[in-house]
């Protein structure tokens, strides 16, 4: 039985990619930096872990001696790493050097998979997309660039080391469970409107075109770069772009009742990318990985997840 350590496990990814690899007959271990959800005696194999603290991180390792660890746990959140850069780099970029060190140091020889981000790029102009791999990396925040230190650590104790590492260059992904991205946020409004919460939805800028993947096809690709190169950044994405008007319109037509959406200028950002779209072809071709869960599914399993959520 393979053995897996899921640092994030308790994120909306890590929660998903947990239950598709128990299903796969994983002996998984997760950690967690909050005490309270911890376990007694480990039943469920949860331990106490801040990626920020070396010793922590050393401890879950050599209880977990994980054949492969998928590091999750991060501050994931661009617009908080503005307002408090110091807590974004220290998690994500010490962090994964705790979980590299500690390999190092206990001599174990997981594959670790390091969830890295689209944000990297940066701004990247609509006649460079899909971005490929090879593309600069330009980050525009504390965030992408805590995402930059990570990859490029995952390289240098690869190069170094020997360290069997990948970087996953994770793009948009939505689903069940995620918040505050735009087809959560739009199914979320449009269940309000369905129980007489609002009266209709707002929406800015629908041309803007984003490449988007369901968590459980992204919670696949995650398990499949186990078979990616080592040392190597691999683009997790759909390989196609959906407009938000596009995007709107599904959540709409899936609604059990009539919604209007109106047109905000508040919500009009100029600095928005007309388009963010990865080239998956590099881990298709490594891994025969491929999405295979339609946008109409994702959204309408969303959609439920909200209506349950407000019951």
């Amino acid at each position: 039985m393979k053995r897996a350590l899921i640092t994030g496990s308790e994120g909306f990814i890590g929660s998903h990619l947990k239950n598709l690899l128990e299903s796969d007959g994983y002996d998984v271990w997760c950690s967690t930096q909050d005490a309270e959800k911890r376990s007694p005696a480990l039943i469920d194999r949860t331990l106490l872990c801040d990626v920020r603290d070396a010793q922590q991180v050393e401890l879950a390792l050599r209880e977990s001696n994980p054949d492969v660890i998928y590091h999750l746990a991060a501050q994931s959140y661009p617009t908080v790493s503005w307002t408090d850069p110091h807590t974004t780099l220290d998690t994500n970029v010490m962090g994964t050097v705790n979980i590299f060190e500690a390999v190092r140091r206990l001599e174990i020889d997981p594959i670790v998979i390091v969830a890295c981000s689209s944000a990297e790029y940066g701004f990247v102009r609509p006649d460079e997309t899909p971005v490929s791999e090879s593309h600069e990396l330009k980050p525009l925040h504390p965030y992408g660039v805590s995402k930059v230190a990570q990859d490029l650590l995952t390289y240098q104790y690869h190069a170094n080391y020997g360290i069997r590492g990948v970087r996953a260059r994770i793009f948009n992904t939505t689903g069940p469970g995620k918040v505050n991205d735009v087809v959560s946020d739009f199914c979320k409004r449009v269940v309000e409107v369905e129980r007489g919460q609002r009266e209709r939805i707002t929406h800015g800028n629908l041309d803007a075109q984003r490449d988007i993947t369901d968590v459980r096809d992204m919670s696949r690709a995650l398990q499949a770069c186990e078979n990616a190169a080592f040392g190597e950044a691999y683009n997790l994405c759909s390989n196609v772009a959906y407009t938000i008007e596009d995007i709107l319109s599904i959540i709409i037509e899936s609604s059990t009742t009539d919604v209007e959406a109106v047109l905000d200028p508040a919500l009009i950002r100029p600095t928005d990318e007309p388009i963010i779209m990865g080239d998956n072809t590099k881990f298709k071709s490594k891994t025969g990985w491929s999405p295979v869960v339609p946008l109409q599914v994702t959204i309408v399993d969303t959609l439920e997840f909200f209506r349950d959520a407000h019951q």
